[in-house]
């Protein structure tokens, strides 16, 4: 090999060497812009319908946190780098309880929550569907927000009359009466369910009245009359 040619495979691997330090170096820099103690977490809230979730409580190990804006976003900021509980409230959702990994600075969290309204839609359409197992799993979620509310107890009224529990479908119904919740509906489902499930005509006869009183309905009419004379 000659002179030139031993000087000219010198001078590229110097060069090589140069570049490849070039690149090891920009990588370390790379690396150093990515690495950190401590930064903000950037995220938004949604409810089941995707929509943008305001005025939620945010809360990080423990410690009170941010509020979410109009569009649902939040930040954490000065979130330390490695794994956070996060808790998110807000009056009429479930509680939400996320366990998170905040390794990168780039990360943006997405929490996605559930209310009350949300949880009786669920439980309708499934009943609608007969998904019985998830429609009592939805209504006992609701419950645990309201357990007094008319439509929850009406809704578990017909999940069990659908299932054949006619006894606590009738209690489901009472307790909205009880509670002063004398809706037309609520009457004549239970007038159905003494009549044509419990054998109660007595019982049948208090319900159609006390819904006569709110509703002109001559089919209903007819019908108490035909109950009380079966009675004597």
């Amino acid at each position: 090999m000659t002179m030139s040619s031993r000087t000219g495979i010198l001078g590229f691997t110097s060069a090589l060497v140069v570049a490849l330090l070039g690149v090891s170096c920009a990588s370390q820099r790379a690396s150093d812009g990515l690495a950190f103690d401590a930064a903000p977490l950037f995220g938004m809230v949604y409810d089941e319908e995707n929509q943008p979730c305001a005025g939620v409580r945010l809360s990080v190990d423990g410690r009170e946190g941010p509020l979410s804006d109009v569009r649902g976003r939040f930040v954490v900021p000065d979130l330390a780098r490695g794994e956070h509980r996060l808790v998110a409230r807000k009056d009429g959702y479930e509680d939400l309880t996320v366990s998170i990994a905040f390794l990168e600075r780039t990360d943006v969290l997405h929490l996605r929550m559930t209310s009350f309204e949300q949880l009786l839609g669920m439980a309708q359409e499934a009943l609608q569907d007969s998904r019985f197992g998830d429609a009592e799993a939805y209504l006992e979620r609701a419950e645990r927000l309201d357990p007094v509310d008319a439509v929850l107890r009406y809704l578990f009224a017909l999940h069990a009359w659908k299932t054949g529990q006619f006894v606590a479908a009738v209690g489901h119904l009472n307790a909205i009466v009880s509670a002063g919740g004398k809706q037309p509906a609520v009457l004549l489902f239970l007038a159905d369910l003494y009549e044509r499930d419990l054998g109660d005509r007595a019982k049948a006869i208090e319900s159609l009245e006390a819904y006569l009183v709110l509703r002109s309905d001559s089919d209903a009419e007819q019908r108490l009359k035909a109950l009380k004379q079966e009675q004597r």
